[in-house]
């Protein structure tokens, strides 16, 4: 059974969370209670349902991609006190990860989703405020419709979005999760065959097509479902944590 405290170290040096110039707070968030941790929970969002699941089942420790605090203050009212209220009641630390988790060469989600899609010689890909927030891969060459298909079995995936503006046969690929929309022209840059990443934007048609590049938006959530996973078992196989996955898609 392991304390809290060792834990927390334990998950601050392996995702190096003070090397980002990040928005979000990384680390803990709320609780720090030096206890016994039996249950981790872990999930992408740290919505209010989310850690009414988390409670109920006695997580004493929740992992989240997505915390509740950013990069200004919030007045402690509405659902922001009702979560905390949980927490605190039950005693239940929050730790988030952002930037931190989406480019760890370990446990991020980039790297995780491009081992599920089979890419090999893995290396960090587009340094952003701090560290490389992506992972990009080499593959033996293959179709867009292979990437496709495998995209559209992943947890909470809404059917991805294509955009086939670049080679027929894919060896090299790059991803940024979430809202990566930003990097297409990154990955242009350095020859990329196709890109992955969640939330499309509007400009990206127009973009990737002028560049001849392949994208493909597979959805926010269901590409950083990798992260908090991996996080998670990392967690559960050092000590012997029971863990629980708070699968809630939000179809984004």
């Amino acid at each position: 059974m392991a304390q809290l405290n060792s834990i927390l170290v334990f998950l601050d040096s392996l995702l190096e969370q003070n090397k980002y110039q990040d928005s979000s707070l990384n680390g803990v968030q709320v609780g720090g209670w030096e206890m016994p941790i039996h249950n981790v929970a872990y999930a992408v969002d740290s919505g209010l349902s989310v850690i009414q699941e988390a409670v109920s089942n006695g997580a004493n420790l929740l992992l989240v991609h997505h915390g509740l605090f950013w990069d200004k203050p919030q007045a402690i009212t509405g659902c922001l006190r009702e979560k905390l209220e949980l927490l605190i009641k039950h005693k239940c630390t929050i730790y988030a990860s952002h930037l931190p988790l989406d480019g760890n060469p370990e446990v991020g989600n980039g790297c995780e989703l491009a081992r599920v899609l089979g890419l090999t010689d893995l290396e960090g890909f587009l340094e952003y405020k701090g560290g490389f927030i992506g992972a990009k891969g080499r593959i033996k060459s293959t179709s867009m419709d292979y990437f496709s298909k495998k995209l559209s079995s992943i947890a909470g995936a809404k059917e991805p979005l294509v955009l086939p503006f670049g080679k027929e046969k894919i060896a090299s690929v790059a991803i940024v999760t979430g809202s990566g929309a930003f990097a297409i022209s990154s990955a242009a840059k350095e020859g990329i065959d196709l890109f992955i990443s969640g939330e499309p934007k509007q400009e990206a048609y127009h973009l990737a097509k002028e560049l001849k590049i392949n994208v493909i938006f597979a959805g926010h959530y269901a590409t950083e479902t990798f992260g908090v996973a991996a996080l998670a078992k990392k967690v559960a196989d050092k000590f012997d944590v029971k863990t629980l996955f708070i699968n809630e898609p939000t179809g984004i």
